[in-house]
């Protein structure tokens, strides 16, 4: 079992250095990128929310 978990933190190091890090300025680049579309998604959904409710309302 040690063995094992031994074997995989191993693994687990070996893989990270493979792993490419983006720079600092296009993590915050795409950072700010998805807090925008969230934004507008959210803005999306809930307008949409209001006028379904008012015209279930109405009909109702």
């Amino acid at each position: 079992m040690i063995k094992k978990a031994k074997q995989f933190i191993e693994d687990v190091r070996v893989e990270m250095k493979k792993v490419v890090w983006p720079e600092r300025e296009q993590l915050i680049n795409s950072t700010v990128i998805v807090v925008v579309i969230s934004a507008l998604f959210t803005l999306f959904i809930f307008f949409a929310d209001t006028i379904i409710s008012r015209i279930i309302n109405i009909l109702y």
